[in-house]
């Protein structure tokens, strides 16, 4: 178990560290007012995240994680990210050993019309199954304050109406 832990520590640590972040830093600056303290928090919770959703496909869970409202911030620096396509590139490689793609949820996955309220009733039981087994993996793997930080404060601090506020 403490060989795991070392070894998750390690590979977790070796993501967090990236030679090129400032590129990514200042991208995210031009395209959002925040200052450089804020982005840099948000890159390395998106750098996080980006490791999470590796192991969770290496481990082949057999559920994958998603950005909900709650991790909206770390989304749009996941788009910038993107946008500097080597250095993504070369972070995934190197970093996570494989490249994790950024794939939009499917409509059908969204919440939209529903011809009943037990269709409802099922998505919304679906959704919270789903959230329930992201929140105990991110609990597992990054621990509580990584949880807090995304579920509590980041929704608070960056909700979809404060980023559209802080675009450019």
């Amino acid at each position: 178990m403490i060989q795991e832990i070392t070894k998750t520590n390690k590979t977790l640590l070796s993501a967090l560290d990236c030679d090129e972040d400032n590129i990514i830093i200042e991208g995210f600056m031009d395209r959002y007012t925040v200052n450089r303290e804020e982005a840099t928090e948000i890159l390395q919770e998106t750098k996080k995240w980006l490791w999470l959703a590796s192991e969770n496909i290496k481990e082949k869970k057999g559920f994958r994680l998603f950005i909900d409202n709650s991790l909206l911030i770390i989304d749009e620096m996941w788009h910038n990210f993107i946008l500097h396509t080597r250095i993504y590139q070369k972070f995934c490689n190197e970093k996570l050993n494989l490249f994790v793609h950024h794939e939009p949820t499917p409509a059908s996955e969204k919440i939209i019309g529903f011809d009943s309220e037990v269709e409802k009733h099922k998505f919304q039981n679906e959704q919270e199954e789903k959230l329930s087994q992201q929140l105990s993996y991110i609990y597992d793997k990054l621990g509580a304050e990584t949880v807090s930080k995304w579920y509590e404060e980041f929704p608070e601090k960056f909700n979809e109406e404060k980023i559209h506020d802080l675009k450019r």
